[in-house]
């Protein structure tokens, strides 16, 4: 087959007459290119090793050592001078190349020591945490010190995406006493007196029985690794799990909530889209994407950023694997349209495809009429079963041959781009289309999106984007980052013509056509695409998703009560879920801890005791408007304090996990952490950060919010559960995706969102009333 055959630089045949060599000039192009890319690669990762390695110095600041050096050695001053007598050791006939070569060589010796020295005492600056107490204009003294150190230290010029990274601290153990602790006031509103009087007994028997020796290891294994809790989590809560990636782990993403698109020619859009991806690529790749720095002086760990392109999660029987490649291998996206996979070339030698020339490519597919093989319309249902039958099928039937350099194609992509044959809309006044919307993001129809990429995008026929996102690699907030910038670019005057169809013009005469990949499956491999593609229908036909898109007032209003905006959120939450069912459930609240080097996430346990308290409150009708906003301020308060404590690893969950993974290697039984760990999360939400860049630079913060983005949302955790995403849209606005399991007759999405609005109605009421 042709496209085969370009897969390799030359053929041979052996017959009668001797050997015959077919050189293929297209695959000799594609093997230098793909060499040159690679050493490109190698350049900006030895020049950047460079740089980090001084980092914070800066040139100006060897000059000055340098300097200074020359003077002492001609003053010869004090103790300096006992260093200069090593010129006698360096092998020149010449004097001045004497000094010149002694000055250099103790300038650099110099000025390494003082960059290693600055990093260590970076690191041991930020190991402090009061400031994040610290609010509302009142700093302490030791705070305004502590700022004034870090801004001596740190680094003045243009940042590096990885430049802080060595000097992050590790993430901190907390005690086994306060963990216990912690964990016993999180259930105490959740329980009766006999099972808190039981769960108490289990935690002291622990704290003071097995729970030592594993608190032991656990801070012995914290003092090597980079992060005690990241990789652990990363395999056996991702990586281990049997279940499908559909709906149980990938997340979605949307663009801007808004009636009109950028352009609503789909080519175009995925053109676009596309073009920006490698640019953000090339930017992770040199490091030249800025990292996300608090208040102007405050770090945070930016390596998720790497393995958001160019990565798969590949299916094991036991456990799956993850696999990045070098950009210097993925120089090609896959594409899916109506069930048919294709191979789309990014670069013209050394050089990205113009947007006008990706246009072009991805209208070819889009008017390609060859029908798809047998099975392969449904071929990425695959991806959406559990994950052992998919690594059971893929060894049998993908492991060899054309399905594996097919596969090979899709894996080692930069990400998969569908065109999808739908159409999807924004309509405020219709909230049914919105809905299908995100559905379609999150789950397609089970087998038009390829669940094992870092990143699949989604073009619809109307130019709308989404993406569908493998929770694995990287959380939410890094995926948010892209696609702000995504969001920016497209917006960029000069982007689109008037007729919608990409600016500018092709630099090339002639394109090679996207490759169309082929596969070779059997009847009995298609009988189990089939069976998947099935399960995948019926488990997206149960997902039951609504989004409330909430107008009435945002984060602004929320501020001027004087709480915290999230606070108030997981307030109106609480309140929602207690009215629905009379009863309140274990609530999880993802926090990130990417204050700490190789950091990601921590769970924030919003019911408390002041939480139910304001619940209460708020359903009695005899309690005054004053008493309900003391109530919600006190328990707004409390959940600052526990999200604060969370980011700084100083959380419930993160800690009894690990020390749970511990007791599995000594192989020793606690049913403390066998019943805490088994606890169902009925409602399970999270915040997605908004504008963390300074890609829009739009004045009017609240006119280019909802064109950034409206968020997106993931799956319920409990089949009995609700799972909850919410996003503050600038000032004035809440979009919030909600899902649950159609199957429970207890939960219902769109009712929840119903009851959700009142709730927020009702909180606002008791502030008008005062």
């Amino acid at each position: 087959m042709a496209e085969a055959r370009q897969a390799v630089a030359f053929q041979f045949t052996i017959t009668s007459n001797g050997i015959f060599i077919d050189f293929n000039q297209v695959g000799i192009n594609n093997a230098i290119q793909t060499v040159l890319h690679a050493i490109r690669l190698k350049w900006r990762n030895f020049r950047n090793s460079l740089h980090k390695s001084v980092f914070p110095n800066s040139a100006k600041s060897y000059l000055i050592i340098a300097m200074v050096l020359v003077l002492l050695r001609y003053l010869q001053f004090g103790p300096v001078k006992y260093l200069f007598q090593l010129e006698a050791y360096i092998p020149t006939q010449d004097p001045r190349i004497t000094i010149a070569t002694h000055v250099v060589i103790l300038a650099t010796v110099l000025w390494i020591t003082l960059a290693y020295f600055k990093r260590y005492m970076l690191k041991l600056l930020l190991m402090y945490k009061g400031w994040i107490f610290e609010s509302g204009g009142k700093i302490s003294l030791q705070t305004k010190i502590w700022y004034g150190l870090i801004n001596m230290l740190k680094w003045k010029g243009k940042l590096q995406l990885l430049s802080y990274q060595s000097s992050l601290p590790r993430l901190p153990v907390p005690s086994l006493e306060s963990t216990t602790k912690r964990y016993l006031q999180s259930v105490r509103p959740l329980v009766n007196d006999e099972k808190y009087d039981r769960m108490a007994k289990l935690a002291n028997e622990f704290q003071n029985g097995i729970g030592c020796k594993l608190q032991r290891y656990l801070v012995l294994y914290s003092w090597w690794a980079s992060n005690y809790v990241s990789s652990w989590w990363e395999n056996y809560v991702y990586l281990r799990s049997r279940e499908s990636l559909l709906i149980n782990s990938n997340y979605y993403m949307i663009d801007g909530a808004t009636e009109e698109t950028v352009t609503n020619r789909q080519a175009a859009r995925a053109a676009s889209i596309t073009r920006s991806v490698i640019q953000y690529r090339q930017m992770i790749d040199d490091e030249s994407l800025e990292p996300l720095i608090l208040r102007d002086s405050i770090p945070m760990c930016c390596k998720q950023h790497l393995r958001q392109m160019n990565t798969a999660r590949l299916p094991g029987k036991e456990f799956d694997k993850i696999a990045h490649y070098s950009s210097s291998i993925s120089r090609h996206i896959a594409v899916l349209h109506k069930g048919r996979y294709y191979k789309l070339d990014l670069y013209r030698g050394p050089r990205w495809l113009k947007l006008v020339d990706l246009e072009k490519q991805f209208q070819r597919i889009i008017d390609d009429e060859e029908e798809p093989l047998p099975s392969e319309l449904h071929l990425a249902a695959l991806t959406a079963v559990d994950r052992t039958r998919w690594a059971t099928i893929r060894e049998e039937y993908f492991s060899n041959g054309i399905n594996k350099q097919s596969l090979d194609v899709i894996e080692k992509s930069a990400f998969v781009l569908v065109l999808d044959d739908t159409e999807q809309f924004y309509q405020e006044n219709d909230p049914s289309k919105f809905n299908s919307f995100c559905k379609a993001c999150l789950c397609g129809n089970g087998y038009n999106r390829w669940f094992d990429k870092s990143m699949t995008a989604i073009i619809y026929a109307n130019g709308r984007f989404g993406a569908n996102l493998e929770h694995t690699f990287a959380d939410a907030p890094i995926f948010g980052h892209l696609l702000e910038y995504l969001m920016t670019n497209d917006a960029s005057p000069g982007r689109f013509k008037p007729d919608g169809h990409c600016d500018g013009e092709s630099s090339v005469d002639n394109i090679g056509r996207p490759t169309r990949l082929k596969w070779d499956i059997p009847s009995k491999c298609c009988e189990e695409i089939e069976d998947c593609a099935q399960i995948a229908k019926s488990a997206i036909s149960d997902l039951d998703l609504y989004v409330l898109d909430f107008t009435e007032y945002g984060k602004g209003y929320m501020k001027t009560c004087k709480v915290s905006p999230d606070g108030y959120m997981q307030m109106a939450l609480q309140l929602t879920y207690y009215r629905l069912s009379r009863q309140f459930c274990l609530t999880y609240e993802s926090s990130m801890t990417r204050l700490y080097r190789e950091g990601r996430t921590e769970t924030v346990r919003p019911v408390t005791m002041l939480s139910t308290e304001f619940v209460h409150t708020m359903c009695d009708n005899k309690k005054s408007s004053a008493e309900k906003r003391q109530a919600l301020r006190n328990a707004c308060e409390n959940h600052a304090m526990l999200a604060k404590e969370a980011m700084l690893g100083y959380g419930i969950d993160r800690h009894l996990f690990c020390l749970y993974v511990v007791s599995k290697y000594l192989k020793l039984d606690s049913p403390f952490l066998k019943e805490v760990l088994s606890e169902p999360w009925r409602l399970s939400t999270s915040q997605t950060p908004h504008r963390q860049t300074k890609f829009c630079n739009d004045e009017d913060y609240d006119a280019c919010a909802k064109k950034l983005s409206a968020g997106g949302g993931f799956g319920p955790v409990a089949d009995d559960g609700y799972g909850v995403s919410y996003i503050f849209t600038g000032n004035r606005y809440v979009v919030i995706h909600i899902t649950s399991k159609k199957s429970c007759r207890g939960t219902g999405s769109e009712k929840f969102a119903k009851m959700l609005r009142k709730s927020l109605l009702d909180m606002r009421k008791i502030f008008q009333d005062s």
